[in-house]
């Protein structure tokens, strides 16, 4: 167990200060977004009117996103571990290639998709809905990002950070990667997630 919880065996001191580092850093970049949104001239996402949305946050949803955001740290712990050992990940300047950074960032959105998909189908069924992903549509009019974002039952945290794991891995045996293309694809995937939490009509032109 310890090492899922604490690959790098750090001390107690340490492992809460990479903690608040994780997420004082995510607030940053949650900001940094929002502003970037902003000075895009973005137009609001119309409303009739009729949604009111989660207006302010209860005390289970500050129970669920203090949880998650410990899951997610535990999460993040994992993958530099791997990053660091495993012989898929490269670490030095003489590593970086194309094949492990550009075509690598796109198949792991790529095989994230083809895991979370289903699943998010699957919360979807009669059967599971009210039990787990329930929770994250009670806020239907989201405008808060990240914390919007995140504000989801444990279970449904563990299962997308589980496929993210999954396209990781497998873009790694096929392409290989590069310890910056996981920071690169991690910068995107958050700021992705806060964008589709906002109520900013965000597009894209390729």
């Amino acid at each position: 167990m310890s090492s899922i919880l604490n690959p790098f065996s750090l001390s107690p001191g340490a492992w809460v200060a990479g903690y608040v580092a994780k997420t004082v850093a995510l607030g940053i970049w949650d900001q940094a977004v929002n502003a970037m949104v902003i000075r895009s001239g973005a137009a609001k996402l119309p409303t009739t009117g009729k949604l009111k949305g989660l207006a302010q946050l209860e005390t289970l949803d500050y129970v669920y996103l203090g949880i998650n955001s410990i899951i997610e740290y535990i999460f993040m712990l994992g993958i530099m571990s791997y990053a660091f050992t495993s012989t898929n990940v490269g670490r030095t300047t003489e590593d970086l290639k194309i094949v492990n950074t550009i075509p690598a960032i796109y198949l792991i959105f790529l095989f994230d998709d083809f895991f979370y998909t289903p699943a998010h189908l699957l919360m979807h069924t009669k059967a599971l809905y009210k039990y787990v992903h329930k929770h994250h549509h009670r806020q239907n009019l989201p405008f808060r990002g990240y914390p919007d974002a995140g504000n989801e039952h444990p279970v449904e945290q563990v299962i997308g950070m589980s496929c993210v794991w999954g396209a990781l891995y497998l873009t790694a045996s096929i392409t290989g990667l590069h310890a910056i293309t996981i920071l690169v694809y991690f910068g995107i995937y958050a700021a992705l997630a806060m964008l589709n939490h906002t109520r900013y009509d965000v597009t894209f032109s390729w």
